[in-house]
């Protein structure tokens, strides 16, 4: 973290920096995640102008890379290496995106450098005085990449300058920091002077925090509920080895453009732990963590990008990983072809809730209740999510057999024969089945949602089962652990479970899964 710039500093390797060399740990002290993963940054950015030859312009400086450290020489004026060093590691194309040479050409993988620009640029680059770009209001950059047999149009802000070129890092004294080098950091009172109370840095310490842009790994947010919605996703993975780290941040490079949107900062964060779990490079995943900012537009101050969610999430364990891959592997991205608009992608909700769930080491399904008690979140779970919700129910490995799992199926089952009553009904009177479908599905869906107690929630369910008509076999078989879900200390969990029953039915007739495409209403209009 930094220190305010009127706290007595003594710093011995300031010498050494003065000598014409700096050596900068892993390890060493003050260094937090964001630190860590601008070191990451900078290793990979030393390794790829070794790579293309630009070390060779270089002239009065070199490096040495370790799996732990970085230490840079120069000698003369260490401002001639620091300027071409930087000169080298922080470009714009042709396009007018932002070029990190330890990444690759924007071109080669053009989603990811959209996605990482508009980050970078409602992060770190937030405030105009760091950055020449377009407007935020009129973006002028446009691309497309292919999809499912159809081109997406990507819009981002086209960027001239930004503020990691500056030649104004200091390699022997302290380096005042800015809001741009570390989200959040600002001068405290701006009454008592700006070297009162603003932060400022080692050389070593400002000079990863500049590469952090870099080594962080960035996804969009296509958030459905209500009240602040995040924008985009930063996530800072904690580094214990800076080659196999830069190997596992290159494969994210590899992602498609619809891998790059997740639903929220949970799912964000244990994308990554699965993805460097994959890589080898956790070695223990239950010890593993990383921390995702969240960045977004709240009311108070629409002229800015606030960070508005920090979340640390957690490995667990395999089997925590296991069904999160599950939940990854079910829930699809549709690529959504308006009549009117461009092409976009419809991000499933769910696997947000998964995620922070297996972070906490609790049942994925866990507060399913109050996940979709938000009016635009839980029509699009209960619309577009069903598919997916009836394949992690399906799965033993995420709903094992027990209470919870009869529970379940006694719903499923209740449900079935309701819908016969209901289609034998409209025959004889000539009415419409998918009219009364519809009615007491949102009947029983408000129902269970303004349960508030034990009490309220027995009326409600066994109100429901009653109107199944006969005995249900999955209650006949396991009524005594059923009905232990239904006391003081479990109703929450029996009004998750009885809402997960509801959105993850699976039509088992024909004429149901008629009903359930006329029920589906056409996505339009693209995100907002």
């Amino acid at each position: 973290m930094g220190r305010r710039m009127d706290e007595k500093i003594d710093n011995p390797r300031e010498t050494a920096y003065a000598r014409g060399q700096m050596s900068i740990d892993l390890f060493g002290p003050g260094m937090t995640p964001l630190h860590k993963a601008g070191l990451a940054g900078l290793w990979m950015t030393l390794e790829a102008l070794e790579k293309d030859g630009s070390k060779a312009s270089l002239a009065n400086g070199s490096w040495r890379r370790d799996a732990t450290c970085v230490t840079l020489s120069w000698s003369g004026n260490p401002k001639t290496f620091f300027d071409a060093l930087f000169r080298e590691s922080f470009k714009i194309d042709s396009n007018g995106l932002i070029w990190f040479p330890a990444l690759g050409e924007p071109m080669d993988n053009p989603h990811h450098a959209v996605v990482l620009q508009e980050a970078i640029l409602g992060s770190f680059l937030q405030h105009g005085r760091t950055r020449e770009s377009d407007r935020s209001a009129d973006p002028q950059g446009n691309i497309s990449v292919d999809g499912d047999e159809a081109c997406v149009p990507l819009l981002f802000h086209r960027i001239r300058k930004y503020v990691h070129q500056k030649h104004d890092f200091d390699a022997i004294r302290t380096n005042p920091l800015a809001g741009w080098h570390f989200p959040g950091g600002a001068v405290r009172h701006v009454g008592l002077g700006q070297s009162s109370t603003a932060l400022e840095e080692s050389p070593g310490g400002a000079l990863v925090l500049r590469y952090a842009p870099v080594g962080t790994i960035y996804f969009e947010i296509r958030h459905k509920g209500g009240g602040v919605r995040p924008k985009y996703a930063i996530v800072i993975p904690e580094i214990t080895d800076l080659g196999r780290y830069a190997a596992a941040r290159r494969c994210f490079l590899k992602y498609g453009v619809q891998q790059l949107y997740v639903s929220g900062a949970g799912e964000a964060g244990l994308r990554v732990l699965a993805e460097l779990k994959a890589t080898d490079l956790l070695r223990d995943i239950r010890s593993a963590f990383c921390r995702v900012i969240s960045f977004g537009t709240v009311p108070w101050s629409p002229q800015q990008k606030t960070r508005v969610d920090l979340v640390t999430v957690r490995g667990r364990s395999e089997a925590s990983l296991q069904t999160f891959r599950l939940c990854q592997h079910v829930f699809e991205k549709r690529l959504v072809r308006p009549k009117s608009g461009d092409p976009y992608w419809d991000v499933p909700q769910v696997p947000d809730l998964v995620a922070r769930n297996m972070s906490e080491g609790r049942y994925w399904w866990q507060d399913f209740a109050a996940f979709v008690g938000d009016v635009g979140r839980g029509r699009h779970v209960f619309h577009y999510e069903k598919g997916g919700l009836a394949k992690m129910i399906e799965s033993r490995d995420a709903l094992p057999g027990g209470p919870e799992r009869a529970f379940v199926v006694a719903c499923h089952d209740a449900w079935r024969r309701r819908m016969g009553r209901l289609s034998g009904k409209a025959k004889r009177e000539g009415s419409s089945f998918v009219d009364a479908v519809d009615r007491e599905f949102e009947r029983l869906r408000v129902s269970f949602s303004r349960c508030k107690n034990a009490v309220s929630l027995r009326e409600a369910i066994t109100d429901f089962w009653a109107r199944a008509g006969s005995p249900l076999k999955p209650l006949q078989d396991g009524w005594r652990e059923v009905i232990d879900l239904l006391d003081e200390k479990n109703w929450r969990k029996a009004r998750d479970l009885a809402l997960l029953a509801l959105a993850s039915y699976k039509p088992a007739t024909q004429e149901e899964e008629a009903l359930d495409v006329l029920k589906e209403p056409e996505l339009e209009g693209g995100e907002k």
